[in-house]
C-alpha cells in the first residue's frame, strides 16, 4: 500500500529547523536542473519556496518515514516527489534536514528521473547540497529541442553550481553578481541527434558547459562516424539553446569549381558566456587560401554586436582582398533591427539567364527592421520589413557615387495539404525602393507556387516562378529584371538509405534550361552525406562538384566559409518559427 506525505506551509518543527523550506529547495533544485539542461531559465528561490501558504510537496512511495531525532526523511519503493509541476522519480529518496543534503537513488538498471512537463533529465544518482546549492547527477542523460530535431546528451557526471562560484573557479569568463543564475559542467560526454542505442555519428568531449538558457559548448570535440574516429576539432562545438539552432558547424566540406579549383574548408568557434569567436578557412588549388574571423558579443537588453573581417578572392578582379564588416543588432519579441556597415563586400547575383552581376559594395551604413512571422490563417504567414541605407558600388566598368535608398517590403508563405501525398505551397516577396538620385524608384513582386507530391516511391515537386518589376533602381547591384521559370525535382530510392536526386529549372523567356542539380544522398535517421554536381548554364555560371556532411537536426546551419550552396526552391523559409 502506497504511503503519502504532504508538506504545506512549514510542517516540521524543533530540531528539524526549516525543513519545509528545505523540501521547497529540493524541488527548486530539481526545477533548476531541468531549467538549465532543457533550455529554461533559472528559478528564484524566493518564488519557489515551499514555505509559502498553499504550496505542497507530495511524496508518494511504498514506504515513507520521517525521524524527528535525526531530521531525516526517507521514501522507499517507487518513490515519487511532486512539487509545482516538477517530479522526481527514484527507488529511494532521502533528505537530511541538518546537513541540507538530498540523495535520490534508483534500482540497478534503472534511473533517477527529474521531469517538468514533457522534458526530463535522468541519471544513476542525484546528490545535492541545498545549503551551498551545488550538486552532482551521476550517469546523466537528457534531450534538448534544437532546430528541427533533438540533441541527445549522455555523460558521466553533471556538476551544478551557482554562477558566482563558477566565475571564482574560472569555469566561465564573466562578472560575478548573478546569484540567481547557475552553470552546469558535464564531464566525459557524448552528443548526437540520433535517437539510437548505436548512433550513426556522435561527438565526444571531455567537458561540456551549459550556460543557463543560452548555449551548450563542447570543448575540443572528437567526431565519430559509427565507431570510426574521424578527427578532433580545434574549435568548440556550440549549440545556441536560446536560438534553438547550432550556430557553428565543425563539419568539413570539399568542393571543386572551374574558377576556384579543388579545395575545401572548415568553420568553427570559441565561445564564452555572452559571445563567441568564429573562424573559417578554405584552401583552393587555383586561388590559394581564404579565411575569415568574426566576433559576436551580447551587450544586454536585447542588443548584440557583431564584427569581423574576411580575406577572400574576387573572380571579377582576380585578386584577394580584405572585407571588414560590423553590425549592431536589437531583438525583442521576434522583432529584429540591425545597423550594418561593410567595405569591399562581394556581390554576385544572377539577374536573369543572360545577366550575371558581379561587383563590390560598401554599406555606409544601412538600417534594417524586420518583423516576426505573423500567422494570419492556419496555412499562411507574413513578415514585414523596412530599411534605409547609403551605398557605393564598384564594378569592372564603374565606381558610383554614394547613393541613398529607402523602402519597405514583405514576405509571405502558404502551405496546405491536399491529401496524403500532395502539399500545395506558395512563397512570395515584394519590395518598393526609392533613391535620392534622379527620382529613381523600383518595385518588385516575386512569387513561387507549386506542389510537393508522391507517386509510389518517387518524391516529386513542381513549381512556377515569376518576378515582376516596375521602374528602375539607381544602382546596378539591387536592380531587378523580370524573370519567369519552371522548377522540377525528382528524388528516388536507390537502395537502403540511398537516394538519387535531380533538380532543374527552365527559363521560359529564353526557352532554355537554366540550371540542373544532381545529387547522390546517403540519409540515415540523423545525418546526410551528399555527393553533388551543379550544371549552371546561366551567364557566368560554372560546373561545381561537392561532398558534404550535414546534421538533419540543424537545417538552418549556415554553410562553412567559402562553400557555395545551391538554393532549394522547394524548401520552407528557414526562419519560419519551429513547429509551425
Amino acid at each position: 500500500m502506497d504511503e503519502t506525505l504532504e508538506v504545506a506551509g512549514a510542517p516540521f518543527s524543533g530540531a528539524v529547523g526549516r525543513p519545509g523550506a528545505g523540501w521547497g529547495r529540493l524541488f527548486w533544485a530539481a526545477a533548476v536542473l531541468l531549467g538549465f539542461f532543457l533550455s529554461g531559465g533559472p528559478l528564484s528561490a524566493g518564488a519557489e519556496g515551499a514555505d509559502e501558504p498553499g504550496r505542497k510537496v507530495v511524496l508518494n512511495a511504498d514506504r515513507v518515514s520521517y525521524n524527528d531525532e535525526t531530521g531525516r526523511a526517507s521514501a522507499e519503493g517507487r518513490a515519487v516527489l511532486n512539487y509545482e509541476g516538477a517530479t522526481i522519480r527514484a527507488e529511494r529518496i532521502e533528505y537530511d534536514a541538518h546537513s541540507q543534503k538530498v540523495q535520490a537513488m534508483p534500482l540497478p538498471g534503472e534511473k533517477v528521473v527529474l521531469r517538468a512537463g514533457d522534458k526530463s533529465l535522468a541519471g544513476d544518482r542525484l546528490d545535492y547540497d541545498l545549503e551551498t546549492r551545488e550538486g552532482v547527477l551521476s550517469g546523466a542523460g537528457t534531450s534538448l529541442p534544437v532546430g528541427a530535431g533533438t540533441l541527445y546528451v549522455h555523460g558521466k557526471e553533471i556538476e551544478v553550481l551557482p554562477w558566482d562560484r563558477a566565475v571564482e573557479r574560472g569555469l566561465v569568463h564573466g562578472r560575478p553578481g548573478r546569484p540567481d543564475e547557475y552553470l552546469a559542467e558535464w564531464r566525459n560526454v557524448v552528443l548526437t541527434t540520433c535517437a539510437l542505442d548505436h548512433p550513426h555519428y556522435r561527438i565526444e568531449s571531455k567537458t561540456i558547459t551549459f550556460v543557463p538558457g543560452r548555449s551548450v559548448v563542447a570543448k575540443r570535440p572528437r567526431l565519430y562516424l559509427g565507431n570510426t574516429y574521424v578527427f578532433t576539432s580545434p574549435m568548440d562545438y556550440v549549440v545556441r539553446i536560446d536560438r534553438r539552432a547550432m550556430k557553428y558547424s565543425i563539419m568539413p566540406y570539399f568542393q571543386s569549381s572551374e574558377t576556384r579549383g579543388t579545395g575545401g574548408g572548415l568553420t568553427g568557434s570559441l565561445a564564452w558566456d555572452s559571445g563567441s569567436l568564429s573562424v573559417g578557412v578554405a584552401i583552393w588549388s587555383k586561388v590559394g587560401t581564404e579565411w575569415m574571423a568574426e566576433v559576436e558579443q551580447a551587450l544586454g537588453g536585447g542588443f548584440s554586436l557583431r564584427g569581423g573581417v574576411s580575406y577572400s578572392w574576387d573572380e571579377l578582379w582576380d585578386e584577394t582582398v580584405w572585407r571588414p564588416f560590423a553590425s549592431l543588432s536589437f531583438e525583442r519579441g521576434g522583432w529584429h533591427a540591425v545597423l550594418n556597415w561593410s567595405r569591399n563586400e562581394y556581390i554576385q547575383e544572377q539577374k536573369d539567364l543572360r545577366d550575371d552581376y558581379k561587383g563590390r559594395l560598401e554599406r555606409r551604413p544601412e538600417v534594417e527592421v524586420h518583423s516576426p512571422w505573423f500567422r494570419i490563417s492556419p496555412e499562411s504567414w507574413v513578415s514585414l520589413s523596412a530599411s534605409w541605407g547609403s551605398y557605393r558600388e564598384e564594378t569592372a566598368a564603374l565606381r558610383s557615387d554614394v547613393i541613398s535608398r529607402w523602402g519597405a517590403g514583405f514576405r509571405s508563405y502558404y502551405e496546405k495539404s491536399l491529401g496524403t501525398d500532395v502539399d500545395l505551397f506558395s512563397k512570395s516577396r515584394g519590395e518598393a525602393w526609392f533613391y535620392d538620385k534622379g527620382n529613381a524608384d523600383q518595385q518588385m513582386l516575386w512569387s513561387l507556387t507549386g506542389l510537393r507530391y508522391r507517386i509510389g516511391v518517387l518524391e516529386l515537386a513542381t513549381a512556377y516562378e515569376h518576378r515582376y518589376v516596375w521602374g528602375e533602381g539607381a544602382m546596378l547591384w539591387d536592380r531587378y529584371r523580370e524573370r519567369e521559370r519552371l522548377h522540377q525535382q525528382l528524388r528516388f530510392p536507390m537502395g537502403r538509405e540511398v537516394f538519387g536526386l535531380v533538380r532543374g529549372s527552365y527559363d521560359l523567356e529564353q526557352s532554355e534550361i537554366d540550371k540542373v542539380y544532381y545529387a547522390l544522398q546517403w540519409v540515415t535517421d540523423c545525418m546526410k552525406w551528399e555527393l553533388n554536381y551543379t550544371d549552371d548554364r546561366s551567364s557566368g555560371g560554372e560546373g561545381r562538384v561537392g561532398l558534404s556532411l550535414s546534421i538533419l537536426a540543424f537545417p538552418d546551419t549556415p554553410a562553412s566559409f567559402g562553400q557555395e550552396i545551391d538554393e532549394d526552391p522547394f524548401e520552407r523559409p528557414r526562419d519560419l518559427p519551429a513547429g509551425e
